[in-house]
């Protein structure tokens, strides 16, 4: 799905994917935690912020004025959406119809 959102352009390829692989990571690390502590949320925030800097001090793989566009928002959103979205549904489904025992004795 990924080759079809893009304009011919290798620049572009990195930059949406590896983006969208990044909001997927920090997206499945969060929907895994149950308890949030301070440091997770400080983890998840400096990780997010490192990868944005990088972007700015990459300029060989990230084209930031494609990044800055509207264009490059919905590609990374519907990408990673099509990801985890799936997993996620699939997750709230087996929770829902088959709990763990702990959730059975509360």
């Amino acid at each position: 799905m990924s080759i079809v959102l893009f304009e011919d352009q290798f620049i572009h390829i990195v930059s949406i994917s590896f983006t969208s692989l990044i909001f997927n990571e920090l997206l499945m690390v969060a929907l895994e935690i149950h308890t949030w502590h301070a440091y997770m949320i400080l983890s998840e925030i400096v990780t997010l912020a490192i990868y944005c800097i990088s972007m700015v001090f990459l300029p060989t793989y990230f084209d930031m004025t494609f990044i800055l566009t509207l264009t490059f928002v919905w590609k990374v959103a519907v990408i990673t959406a099509v990801s985890s979205l799936p997993l996620y549904i699939v997750k709230y489904l087996k929770r829902r119809y088959a709990p763990p025992s702990y959730t059975k004795l509360t």
